[in-house]
């Protein structure tokens, strides 16, 4: 719309003033530079932007903490803020709660044993779909994975000695598989000691021992 009102202006000019004069003012403003008062300027859309570098992710943590950490969702983008998957987007806001996957690490490095520890609270949590319970043992406190009949108040024993006899275990112990009777529902099994649970995570998930029985984690 600016283009014809501007040639309807020059016209009108052209009939007022003569033709050579219409002519040298078209060339002057053609030719010259553009102000901001007479055009304005395209600007591109930017549909992606860079992610914040500063911005430290709680994957990144390397202190463990029992505090919820902040979580900032990436809406499907990659670190250049180019969308790699679509369909996400919005939701409640989250916070991570760190969960210690490895059972059996005593306090104490100087004294190493089987230890007990106590359910303090069994939980939701909005980042996986299992529950998650505060266990407390000597001066720390930390969250585990929580199983389905776990309650507040629980004692909870980890070990990692294998002996000649197979332990009782109860609901929630943590003990090595070669110290577990045959029948033991088993979950949080790791693939190496000291590498803690990679498999047998999720809420409903369980392997058997061939029969059923408590639900005890395994390392």
């Amino acid at each position: 719309m600016a283009l014809p009102a501007l040639s309807r202006a020059l016209g009108s000019l052209s009939l007022a003033t003569g033709p050579r004069l219409a002519a040298q003012m078209m060339n002057n403003i053609f030719l010259q530079p553009s102000s901001a008062g007479m055009l304005v300027s395209c600007r591109s859309f930017l549909t992606s932007g860079v992610l914040n570098a500063n911005f430290v992710s709680w994957k990144s943590r390397t202190k463990y903490t029992i505090t919820p950490v902040k979580m900032r969702k990436s809406g499907g983008r990659d670190h250049t803020g180019r969308i790699k998957v679509h369909g996400i987007g919005g939701g409640h806001k989250q916070r991570y709660r760190m969960i210690d996957f490895l059972r059996f690490r005593p306090e104490h490095e100087a004294k190493p044993g089987p230890f007990e520890e106590k359910v303090i609270d069994v939980r939701y949590d909005p980042c996986r779909s299992a529950d998650i319970a505060l266990v407390a043992g000597g001066n720390r406190k930390r969250w585990i994975i929580a199983t389905e009949n776990m309650q507040v108040g629980d004692i909870l024993h980890n070990s990692d000695h294998i002996g000649r006899m197979t332990v009782a275990a109860q609901e929630g112990d943590a003990h090595p598989l070669g110290a577990l009777p045959i029948g033991t529902l088993i979950n949080n099994l790791e693939s190496e000691p000291g590498r803690g649970a990679q498999y047998i995570r999720a809420a409903g998930a369980g392997d058997m021992y061939r029969h059923s029985g408590p639900s005890v984690q395994c390392g």
